[in-house]
């Protein structure tokens, strides 16, 4: 076991930008599928695929690749002052980039069910509140502690842990009112083909 997290050390000193992509696909899934089969107890044989596929697409494609780059400017916020230095570094992501990735997460996520803008919209408007509600209770400690003490390169690996159990409640969110419901036009070619 320590040769395998001396090795994931190494690899994410190295390579931190593939091993923050390869975290989030990892736990990005794992909440999808933790929603869908601990939550929703849906089952392996009516598991959405799909759904962990789309979740899988945003941790990885977008999700990790912004949150890395992210990291990297709150780095640059000098800690001569560690409490000071702290509070703008969560300031800043809790309350500039959080509103905005949430926002990103509903409006790429509906466009990936192939809804149009204008329900990603909707979405957007009817879930931020409460979804930015629950990201504070969370991220909020857990970025103070992450941007105070934790290496750089492991800073997106702390979040991409925790959030296992928020991508858990952000896939039940972006679900919610329309489980397993096609998108407008796939409905169409449905009606078509019986």
């Amino acid at each position: 076991m320590a040769s395998i997290l001396r090795s994931y050390g190494g690899f994410m000193t190295r390579r931190p930008f593939l091993g923050n992509i390869a975290s989030a696909i990892v736990l990005f899934g794992a909440g999808d599928m933790l929603a869908q089969q601990a939550v929703e107890k849906k089952g392996w044989d009516k598991h959405d695929w799909a759904r962990t596929g789309r979740t899988v697409t945003w941790g990885g494609a977008f999700y990790a690749p912004v949150a890395t780059a992210w990291f990297q400017v709150l780095n640059k916020v000098p800690m001569t002052n560690k409490i000071k230095g702290t509070a703008i570094r969560v300031g800043l992501d809790q309350f500039v980039a959080a509103p905005i990735v949430l926002s990103c997460f509903y409006t790429v996520m509906t466009l990936l069910e192939g809804k149009s803008l204008a329900a990603a919209k909707d979405k957007v408007e009817k879930n931020i509140r409460p979804t930015l509600t629950t990201n504070w209770s969370i991220f909020i400690p857990v970025q103070a502690i992450n941007q105070s003490i934790v290496p750089l390169q492991y800073r997106l690996v702390m979040v991409n842990v925790v959030n296992l159990f928020f991508n858990t409640y952000l896939s039940l969110q972006n679900a919610k009112g329309h489980d397993s419901e096609p998108a407008p036009q796939r409905k169409a070619e449905l009606a078509t083909m019986s």
